[in-house]
């Protein structure tokens, strides 16, 4: 089945901090969101144990190894993992947990109570009942 390219959805960047829609790039060249701005990515280390570098061209930011060359950007988060968890440490130990309207500790009391979810067999003979 083809499914045509629609205008404005080839290419969507991502904040590699957050994950949230970047919107403009930091001194680096990496594509963020307005919140991290100012951060850089630093120290990021490819599977054998070399420093990235980090390098814009003409379809974006990519990374390169002295041994292995040159990484794709995506790739190149991926083998880096610390970088998400870095940022999500920061705001959970700078944010505040306090909520004004005191139904935040009764919404996760019920997601806790809810049964586990039973597991439901069925056949080609049932299949018509079901809808």
């Amino acid at each position: 089945m083809y499914i045509p390219k629609r205008y404005g959805q080839s290419r969507i960047n991502n904040c590699p901090f957050c994950g949230k829609i970047s919107i403009t790039k930091n001194k680096q060249g990496v594509p963020v969101c307005l919140e991290h701005k100012t951060e850089n990515l630093n120290n990021l280390k490819c599977v054998c144990g070399e420093y990235l570098d980090i390098f814009e061209g003409k379809w974006g930011p990519y990374f390169r190894c002295m041994n292995c060359g040159n990484i794709n950007f995506k790739k190149g988060l991926e083998m880096n993992p610390q970088i998400k968890n870095r940022v999500n440490s920061e705001q959970s130990n700078g944010g505040s947990t306090d909520n004004s309207n005191g139904k935040g500790n009764q919404d996760s009391s019920k997601r806790q109570e809810k049964a586990p979810r039973k597991e439901i067999t069925v056949t080609s003979d049932q299949i018509d009942y079901m809808y």
